[in-house]
């Protein structure tokens, strides 16, 4: 029986992904096969469905009921709960984007780096003001089309190849911050749901850190090498045509506007005080609507603004909050099989009777992380794969004896560094069409420096599973 536990895990993986890659609605695939998992389960191995009250004898009729009902026991909690964070924040982010305040922060961050006089090191700190930004511009693809009109032009005006603006422009790739749909995720994984701002200054800021610190020293010998290669083959004629760098149009105190969220979660998390997320966001909107009101003196204005936010927040709910969902049904399916279970425990006998534990937990690790990794590069979407299997590792964790967010905190960064390496991502395809060239030929590029990331990511990780093993 464990072995056709591990098999069929094996295979409804090997499935899904199957039809992901074949260009199948995600949500659907996850909904429907988690759908089908449970029921599997239920039949053939006896696991009670999730949400439900046990029946003593059950109907193929009332089990399909009950596992409707678990669907929308899940639906209600995630609404209640980690959606609607995510789309609070998806609206403000809206809101800045309808002001130009998140154009105005983008535009001003570019002016530093022309007094760099080497274009490499341009790149890099052009890696290290992007990464600033993602603080307060969560949004992968929004912030790289922000970059796209505001710093491409810049560097393209320095001379730097178009494939070497967007393949540095790529790497700004990790999800992070308190205001973060991937971050308050993470931290309902862990059931600390109300933690965002500890969770972030844990643990979070060194994984980030590291990969800032790393990545930008390597940007200028990297690319320098790269641009060596392509000269020798010839293939060192890609100059773009210079494009005119905008100045929006909005007062420049409109740059702090987007901090406001992350200043108030933050001031309000060292006096002790709790303010949850949703509250910091619409608090924020409130004084930005003050403002706005001020300025423009139309309280018609304000309306039109409001139906931007819900707009936001409705596509949000399209985007993530459907396929967190969807991604929740089936990674319960995935688990109620056993498969990952009997691997787990047989990973923690290894550890007990080896006396090396440490060797389980650090395997672990790595399988989850590489695990998310592919599959956010199979479907071009990190929180899709952060949320499919991510919802697994605190149960594998605690098996183990470690803190779950040693194994949550790098499947997390995986899932964005996976969604940097797809090329079917919509942030990769974005800047692949900015710049005339084939999302290929950006992924191959920066595939390597991806792979170190994730050696970075893995090792911060071990370290904290490490320190809470004792060792």
């Amino acid at each position: 029986m464990p072995i056709f536990m591990i098999f069929s895990t094996l295979l409804a993986v090997v499935i899904v992904a199957y039809y992901v890659l074949k260009k199948y609605n995600p949500i659907f695939v996850f909904l429907f096969s988690g759908l089908i998992l449970l029921i599997f389960a239920y039949y053939v191995f006896n696991v009670p469905l999730p949400k439900v009250p046990s029946r003593e004898h059950t109907s193929v009729l009332s089990v399909l009921l009950d596992s409707y009902a678990f669907i929308v026991a899940t639906f209600k909690e995630q609404l209640s709960g980690t959606g609607l964070i995510i789309m609070s924040v998806a609206g403000f982010a809206a809101y800045m984007k309808h002001i130009n305040a998140s154009a105005k922060l983008a535009f001003l961050a570019n002016k530093p780096l022309g007094k760099i006089k080497n274009k490499y090191l341009i790149l890099s700190g052009v890696f290290v003001v992007g990464m600033a930004l993602k603080i307060v511009i969560s949004s992968y693809t929004g912030l790289l089309l922000l970059l796209l009109a505001c710093i491409y032009p810049v560097l393209i005006s320095l001379k730097i190849r178009p494939i070497t603006a967007v393949c540095v422009l790529s790497l700004i790739a990790l999800d992070y911050g308190p205001k973060d749909a991937n971050s308050i995720t993470m931290a309902n994984m862990v059931g600390q749901s109300d933690n965002v701002v500890g969770l972030f200054l844990n643990y979070q800021i060194y994984s980030v850190i590291f990969y800032v610190l790393i990545i930008a020293i390597l940007i200028p010998f990297y690319f320098a090498w790269i641009d060596k290669k392509d000269k020798i083959k010839g293939i060192l004629n890609d100059e773009g045509e210079k494009l005119e760098i905008i100045n929006p149009n909005c007062p420049t105190i409109y740059i702090f506007f987007p901090w406001l969220p992350v200043v108030f979660l933050f001031v309000t998390y060292f006096l002790g005080i709790k303010l949850d997320v949703v509250s910091a966001n619409f608090l924020s909107i409130t004084i930005v609507f003050i403002i706005e009101f001020i300025r423009h003196k139309d309280a018609k204005k304000l309306g039109e603004d409001v139906v931007v936010i819900l707009k936001g927040m409705a596509e949000i709910f399209v985007s993530v909050v459907s396929i967190l969902i969807a991604a929740s049904v089936f990674a319960k399916g995935i688990e109620s099989l056993g498969g990952i279970g009997v691997l787990v425990d047989a990973m923690k006998n290894f550890g007990n009777d080896s006396s090396f534990a440490w060797v389980a937990v650090l395997a672990c690790i790595v399988i989850l992380s590489f695990l998310v990794y592919f599959a956010s590069v199979i479907m071009g979407s990190g929180i899709a794969a952060f949320n499919a299997f991510g919802k697994l590792a605190p149960d594998i964790a605690t098996k183990l004896g470690v803190a779950p967010i040693s194994f949550v905190l790098p499947i997390e960064i995986a899932s964005c560094l996976g969604r940097a390496a797809s090329p079917i991502s919509g942030g990769i395809l974005a800047l692949a069409g900015f710049a005339k060239v084939n999302p290929m030929d950006i992924i191959k590029r920066t595939t390597p420096l991806l792979l170190i990331a994730m050696v970075i990511n893995i090792a911060v990780a071990f370290y904290f599973a490490q320190s809470s093993l004792g060792g």
